[in-house]
C-alpha cells in the first residue's frame, strides 16, 4: 500500500538563521486523504475563501482582512473538526529545532553535516515517518509532498532521493517519491500548514511547558501524534555523533527525541 505524508514549514522569518522552526504534517492512506479533501472544501466554499492559511487567518489578514475573531474561530473549529474526526487513520508528525541553541552546541562542521533548518528538519521527519512504517507490511512505502519552498526545493528532493539509496538509512524501503506542491491548490498542504503553524506556536513557548493552544490539544488529543525535538538536551546527546560522522554537506540524518 502507497500512504502520502503532506508536510509544511513554519519558522519566524529568519530565512537563513531561524531561531524557530518546524516542518509538520500528516500521514495517512489515500481514502483517508480523500474524505479529508472533500470536507475541507466544503468548509472552505461555505466560507467563500479558496484556501486556508494559518497565518494570515490568524493574523486576519490577506483574504481574511475583514473576518471578525469570531468568524475566523468558527472557521478554524470547523477545519480542525475535518481533521479530529479521522482519529487514528491519520498521523501527525512534527520535527522542530531551536536554531541559536544547535549554533551555540554544534560545530560549524557539524552544522554544515546536519544542514540548514529546512533540510535538517525534513530528513529527520521523513526518518521518524519511515521508522514508524515498520510496523506494516514490508511492501508498504509512502510518497512526501512538501509545501512549495523556492530556496530549499532542488536541494529537498535530491536530500530524499540519497535517503533512499543510501545502505546507512535502514528505512529506505519505505520512501517512494518526493515533489513540492501549492499549498493554495492542494487541500492536504493546507492541513499540514495548520499542524506546522501550531507546532510553531508551541515552539516559541518552549519555556512555559505547561502551556498549549486548543488546537494543538485537540489534535494531540484524537489522533496519532509524533513529535521530535532539536533543543539543548538532543544537541548535548548527539553532539559527538555529529561532529565525529564521516559524511558529507546535508547527509547525516538523526532522528531527535523530545
Amino acid at each position: 500500500m502507497l500512504f502520502r505524508f503532506y508536510c509544511d514549514e513554519s519558522y519566524d522569518g529568519k530565512a537563513y538563521n531561524p531561531e524557530y522552526f518546524t516542518i509538520s504534517g500528516f500521514f495517512a492512506d489515500h481514502p483517508t486523504w480523500e474524505e479529508i479533501e472533500r470536507g475541507w472544501n466544503a468548509i472552505n466554499l461555505g466560507y467563500s475563501v479558496p484556501y486556508f492559511h494559518a497565518s494570515e487567518l490568524n493574523g486576519r489578514n490577506g483574504i481574511y482582512a475583514d473576518w471578525e475573531k469570531n468568524k475566523a474561530d468558527e472557521y478554524s473549529a470547523e477545519l480542525l473538526s475535518v481533521i479530529n474526526r479521522q482519529e487514528k487513520r491519520i498521523v501527525a508528525y512534527n520535527c522542530g529545532i531551536l536554531g541559536d541553541v544547535c549554533r551555540n552546541i554544534i560545530s560549524p562542521e557539524g552544522q554544515m553535516k546536519l544542514g540548514h533548518p529546512w533540510i535538517m528538519c525534513f530528513q529527520s521527519i521523513l526518518a521518524m515517518v519511515a521508522k514508524d512504517m515498520e510496523t506494516l507490511p514490508v511492501e508498504d512505502t509512502f510518497s512526501v509532498t512538501f509545501g512549495s519552498e523556492l530556496r530549499f526545493e532542488a536541494m529537498a528532493v535530491d536530500v530524499f532521493k540519497q535517503m533512499k539509496k543510501s545502505p546507512l538509512f535502514q528505512y529506505r524501503h519505505r520512501l517512494e517519491s518526493c515533489i513540492s506542491g501549492d499549498s493554495k491548490k492542494i487541500v492536504e498542504l493546507q492541513v499540514a500548514d495548520l499542524m506546522a503553524y501550531e507546532y510553531y506556536k508551541r515552539l516559541r513557548q518552549e519555556d512555559s511547558v505547561n502551556v498549549m493552544r486548543k488546537p494543538l490539544e485537540l489534535i494531540r488529543k484524537y489522533n496519532n501524534y509524533n513529535e521530535g525535538f532539536f533543543g539543548k538536551e538532543t544537541f548535548l546527546k548527539y553532539k559527538d555523533k555529529i561532529e565525529s560522522a564521516v559524511c558529507g554537506l546535508n547527509q547525516l540524518v538523526i532522528i531527535p527525541s523530545l
